[in-house]
């Protein structure tokens, strides 16, 4: 089975092809002004395929609006190519994306919203076989992937999930989805393992940097599939 695990952004993709990584990113968020990478990419570039772009706002509304639906038209594109390199033909395809949060601003969501539609489309039409994890799913589900369950009521037991801070699964944050990479001592493959080696140095930024939040969502969902 090939297993495709998607986080789609407007800025900075992540797809994992059978715990392969590729980014497809906006090249103003992954370089310098002299066009190096910056640190978390250039650290990551061993374990990563980059596929930069480069698309800014144009003045005028109409025009704007046409220009992006080309600028996402070729990145899913690019995505779908890449899909079809990477798989192994003779076996079925199976892929996990991660939908959108609705408390998005409207302008960014409205846009996100046109880009997933259009990544979805191509991809249904490769395989039938496509689950949407919606934001908080996934957070849940990286929860129950890494922390063992908690009782909870008498007459029906039912369970709820925390990490070793006591945060509920449904109230993770990307902080919280990086702890449970590398908190779960069965997941040794080499993206955890740069996780682990990192660890200090990542947690002490406010917010996950980028490529790492975007990869590390794509790999929850692929050790989420192959688990289940």
């Amino acid at each position: 089975m090939n297993i495709i695990t998607i986080d789609p952004s407007l800025s900075c993709t992540a797809m994992v092809i059978n715990d392969k990584k590729f980014i497809f990113v906006n090249d103003n968020i992954a370089l310098t002004k002299t066009k190096k990478l910056t640190k978390w990419f250039e650290l990551a570039a061993p374990l990563v395929t980059y596929s930069f772009l480069k698309y800014d706002n144009l003045t005028d509304y109409s025009s704007n609006e046409i220009f992006k639906l080309k600028a996402y038209d070729e990145i899913t594109n690019n995505i779908i190519d890449t899909i079809h390199t990477e798989i192994i033909p003779k076996f079925d395809i199976q892929v996990h994306i991660e939908g959108y949060s609705f408390s998005s601003a409207a302008g960014p969501l409205i846009d996100l919203v046109t880009f997933s539609t259009l990544l979805r489309k191509k991809l249904y039409d490769i395989t039938e076989n496509i689950e949407i994890l919606s934001p908080s799913s996934l957070k849940l589900e990286a929860a129950k992937l890494t922390y063992p369950p908690i009782s909870k009521g008498k007459k029906i037991i039912k369970y709820e999930y925390r990490n070793n801070d006591g945060i509920a699964g449904g109230s993770f944050t990307k902080r919280e989805m990086f702890k449970a990479l590398i908190e779960n001592p069965k997941l040794t493959n080499h993206w955890v393992s740069f996780l682990r080696d990192h660890s200090i140095d990542i947690l002490n930024y406010k917010n996950i940097p980028k490529p790492l939040e975007d990869i590390n969502d794509a790999q929850l969902m692929y050790f989420i599939a192959i688990n289940e």
